[in-house]
């Protein structure tokens, strides 16, 4: 079935919009776009025109989605390796404190991935007694307006057996996966030929789906073997309204946990699986959730975990001056409810799926969860997460890795383990592990791999 031209030229029409933010000159391009025929060949040929913009002169920000023109615009105070010690046994400890993070942060936050905000959320949980949030969500509430998912009662309180399939866990298994079969030097397009292979139709959103659509016809037209280059960029931008949203920032948790000590190449990583589908903003978010999980290892302190994943981005682009203000908003108010009351003022038009207001949100969360004296509070890291909303299992996986790592498996609370009953499922073509402990330890396993590999990693 064709594509209608009514959604071409939405799409079109979209990216222009996203464009103007970015700061291109996009000058009197929605008036020309009215102006085109109801024609697959020149829509596509506008799509094509507008892919390269200029960048208006007073813009006063610098986002580039090349590699070596983001490092060069890092902090002169970039840290890209921690020194200190930690175990070999420390490190296994929060690998897997990393990996079961995120798995129950994924799933803690799956029946309210519903475009719900705090409020809908706070609504449905007084109604049934569970605000604040300490468990699992509640399956019914006397005051909720809708129901919840209910492909997700699995993930419900008094159901949960074990860990739910989801696209944001199948993204942490083809990070694992490509490490695997590719080794630390894999590039951008195996990334995408692990894509075709393995993730079922249907199970990627927003440009990750577009991408995966298109990707059929660039193999055929290039004869099984993927452009890179110029033309590689020109297929991540073609059509693509939607570079900025979070979908690259919930694939990056893998190349961080196999990274300990290592945010600079732990970005670098998270860059070459990014640059499947997404740039600026939508890069920059994914390298960000890398660099974090590798600092968190020798890092205790929040604040410092999020300032040296912040020196691994352009200095002087919108995510970073984000994230610094999101950290000063967090610092600033004890109660994690009014320092999103300010996140949401800043950032929250932007809803579910955002970039901006979902990352600030991790950074509310981590802030509030660790007390004066250090202490991780896994609980409340997972739990003050999911309670803010939006892409509430998207954004409660990557707090739930942060968290992981930050507190260590053995620091995670039995209640929340013994619920999953180390089980956890995915849609994955290729992967047959059920066992989250057997994962775990395949993730460690490759994060010694990598470690030994440094000279073939790094740039």
């Amino acid at each position: 079935m064709l594509i209608p031209f009514s959604q071409l030229r939405k799409t079109c029409s979209n990216r222009i919009t996203m464009m103007d933010k970015q700061g291109h000159v996009v000058a009197d391009l929605h008036e020309k776009l009215e102006l085109i025929p109801d024609s697959y060949d020149a829509l596509l040929a506008f799509a094509r025109s507008i892919i390269d913009l200029p960048i208006r002169p007073d813009f006063p920000y610098e986002e580039p989605n090349d590699l070596a023109l983001i490092q060069k615009l890092r902090p002169d105070n970039h840290q890209d390796t921690l020194t200190g010690f930690i175990s070999e046994a420390e490190i296994k400890d929060k690998i897997y404190g990393g990996v079961y993070g995120r798995m129950l942060g994924c799933i803690l936050g799956k029946p309210f991935e519903m475009d719900m905000n705090l409020r809908d959320i706070r609504k449905y949980l007084e109604g049934a007694k569970a605000w604040p949030l300490t468990d699992f969500a509640p399956a019914y509430s006397p005051t909720q307006t809708r129901p919840l998912r209910r492909d997700c009662i699995d993930s419900c309180k008094g159901f949960v057996n074990f860990v739910q399939e989801d696209d944001d866990l199948n993204y942490m298994v083809l990070g694992l996966k490509v490490l695997e079969q590719y080794g630390p030097g894999f590039k951008t397009q195996d990334m995408a030929y692990l894509w075709k292979q393995n993730i079922p139709y249907g199970w990627n959103w927003g440009p990750e789906h577009t991408r995966y659509c298109l990707l059929t016809g660039l193999w055929w037209e290039h004869e099984n073997k993927l452009p890179e280059g110029k033309e590689w960029d020109d297929f991540v931008a073609l059509l693509n309204d939607g570079e900025e949203l979070i979908g690259a920032m919930i694939r990056g948790d893998s190349f961080g946990l196999v990274n300990p000590g290592r945010p600079a190449i732990a970005a670098e990583m998270a860059w070459r699986d990014g640059r499947l589908t997404h740039g600026k903003t939508g890069l920059y978010a994914e390298m960000w959730v890398g660099a974090a999980l590798a600092a968190a290892f020798y890092l205790q302190d929040p604040a410092q975990i999020i300032h040296t994943a912040n020196t691994q981005l352009p200095q002087n682009s919108r995510y970073a001056k984000c994230m610094q203000e999101a950290l000063v908003e967090s610092m600033d108010e004890p109660d994690w409810l009014k320092s999103w009351e300010g996140i949401d003022k800043k950032w929250g038009y932007l809803g579910f799926n955002g970039t901006f207001n979902e990352s600030a949100t991790v950074v509310n969360s981590i802030i509030h969860g660790v007390d004066a004296y250090g202490k991780v509070d896994f609980e409340k890291i997972i739990c003050t997460q999911v309670m803010q909303g939006w892409d509430c299992d998207s954004a409660g996986a990557t707090a739930g890795a942060l968290a992981g790592v930050m507190a260590g498996y053995h620091n995670i609370p039995s209640k929340w383990l013994d619920a999953i009953n180390d089980t956890f499922y995915t849609t994955v073509a290729g992967e047959r592990e059920t066992q989250i402990c057997a994962f775990a330890e395949r993730m460690y396993q490759m994060s010694r791999v990598v470690r030994a590999a440094l000279p073939v990693a790094e740039k």
